[in-house]
């Protein structure tokens, strides 16, 4: 019981270092010329299943093998998601000692599906349940 009461405020500590932004600021913004990078950090399978317009996946635990795209965004704002917060915490705490500008999503996927905002399912020809 200690490690997930430990792991909680590691992950409540992570998430908070890193700004918020909310759904409607995220619309706005990617209609913008200067819009910021949208990164999905779930699994390749969730990515599929459906993502943010514009996002990149790069999952969580993947970051030493995306180091070099990573580098590249590195003068950009990037966006975080996950399905809820954890991995993207995670990945928010792994960038953010690398000195990377980041912004996490608010309610990251789960509260956006629930909003009913668009969501896209590439190449996709399954029906959800």
């Amino acid at each position: 019981m200690s490690i997930f009461v430990l792991l909680s405020v590691f992950c409540f500590v992570a998430q908070a270092a890193t700004d918020i932004i909310s759904q409607q600021a995220l619309l706005r913004n990617q209609m913008s010329a200067r819009a910021h990078v949208i990164v999905d950090v779930r699994s390749p399978n969730e990515f599929e299943a459906g993502h943010l317009k514009g996002a990149i996946n790069i999952p969580f635990d993947q970051i030493s093998q995306h180091q070099s795209l990573l580098d590249t965004l590195k003068p950009q704002t990037l966006v975080v998601y996950c399905r809820s917060g954890r991995r993207a915490a995670i990945f928010e705490q792994a960038l953010a000692e690398r000195g990377f500008s980041l912004l996490h999503l608010s309610g990251d996927f789960r509260d956006w599906q629930a909003a009913e905002l668009p969501v896209i399912m590439p190449g996709t020809t399954k029906t959800e349940q």
